[in-house]
């Protein structure tokens, strides 16, 4: 059998930014939609990251010893084949691990899509739709009004979830990367960081 490969933009393990307890979270390479405002430009390129065998990322997740994964991007759906690969690879060996996706595509377009079913029979919590920037009401584990929180399994519950917004940035050379969803704060530290390079 051929090896699967997921491009990804980066990982992190031990968050607590992206959903309820410590987390393995995956920001995947690429995405066509462009949203005003999105704070991972970075990632919408399908030229940019790098390529990780699925076996070697889920070896990882499962040594991580964390109680979730967050999977983020990017679009995760335009590799549904090799998520859907990884997610059995981890599941299968910690069922307990609880899945949380974002996807910038509506459920019910990924219902119509035999591989996204696949990733979404593994999946816990999908929170839907496009970043619309004029929505932005800085609740938490959301970046738009717009978007929806879909519990697809028993696993997690609205009650389960962070209250606020948390986010963390990361440090690295002369670059930095944000971890979870920026409150306005946390946008104007950015932007500010941003201008500062430039300069």
């Amino acid at each position: 059998m051929e090896q699967a490969f997921l491009r990804i933009g980066w990982y992190t393990q031990g968050t607590d930014c992206l959903g309820p307890d410590s987390r393995f979270a995956i920001w995947v390479q690429g995405c066509r939609k462009r949203c005003k405002g999105c704070i991972a430009q970075s990632l919408q390129s399908f030229d940019g990251g790098q390529a990780i065998s699925v076996a070697e990322l889920a070896e990882e997740i499962l040594k991580s010893g964390t109680d979730g994964l967050t999977i983020s991007g990017g679009e995760p759906f335009l590799q549904a084949d090799a998520i859907a690969i990884l997610l059995e690879k981890v599941k299968s060996a910690r069922h307990e691990l609880g899945v949380i996706i974002y996807s910038g595509m509506k459920y019910e377009e990924l219902l119509e899509d035999s591989s996204a079913q696949k990733v979404l029979d593994y999946t816990d919590l999908l929170i839907d739709g496009e970043y619309i920037q004029e929505l932005d009401d800085n609740r938490a584990m959301r970046g738009s009004s717009n978007q929806r929180m879909i519990f697809l399994s028993s696993r997690y519950t609205a009650e389960d979830m962070p209250e606020k917004r948390k986010n963390k940035l990361i440090f690295y050379d002369d670059k930095f990367r944000m971890i979870g969803i920026p409150t306005e704060e946390t946008k104007r530290a950015m932007s500010l960081l941003r201008k500062q390079r430039e300069d």
